[in-house]
């Protein structure tokens, strides 16, 4: 009898092990890859937030700033906003974009009644310093302090500020030339 109930053991493990695998399903979601950017026909060079998007608890958060598929940048005028009344403010820190090449400098001025991060950085010196590709240029942290949803905005436009603090976000080559920044992905943070 034992014998019996033996017999169908492959069969049921066989069909066990069908039932419980699942098809993957490829999910390309990474806005600094470059074949994705590609298939979603964004546009570089580009100011990329990093993660684009992330579902966290109320407490602290990280988005780094990537330039995306720059040429010849040696330096970047950056501005954020954020809703102060969902993230608090905590630092922020030098990327690593110029961290290889001669010796870079990075300062930023946080405004707390405007909810804005405004980031200068680029290379300091006679020789034309430059970097290619993509990188990161600075990490904003934050601690989120109520649920819902918050957006770390890139600022493309001088919509909403004074006259005389109309600065957008600007990225420089060797010589002083703008380099046009063709895209923009901005920062969402859901605290649960």
């Amino acid at each position: 009898m034992n014998r019996m109930s033996f017999r169908y053991l492959p069969g049921l493990c066989l069909l066990f092990f069908i039932l419980s695998c699942s098809i993957p399903t490829e999910i390309n979601d990474n806005p600094l890859d470059p074949e994705e950017a590609e298939l979603l026909a964004f546009e570089t060079p580009a100011l990329v937030c990093f993660p684009a998007s992330q579902t966290i608890p109320t407490g602290p958060v990280t988005i780094k700033l990537f330039a995306m598929g720059v040429t010849d940048l040696s330096g970047a005028y950056i501005r954020v906003k954020y809703n102060k009344a969902k993230l608090n403010y905590t630092q922020t820190i030098s990327g690593d974009f110029f961290a290889d090449a001669q010796d870079p400098i990075f300062f930023y001025e946080h405004n707390s009644t405007e909810g804005t991060i405004t980031v200068t950085t680029s290379f300091l010196g006679s020789d034309s310093v430059a970097v290619d590709g993509t990188g990161s240029l600075a990490e904003f942290q934050f601690t989120a302090t109520s649920v819902g949803t918050s957006m770390l905005s890139i600022v493309r436009d001088s919509t909403g500020f004074t006259a005389t603090d109309s600065s957008v976000c600007e990225l420089v080559g060797s010589n002083d030339q703008p380099i046009e920044i063709l895209g923009y992905t901005d920062g969402v943070i859901i605290a649960q």
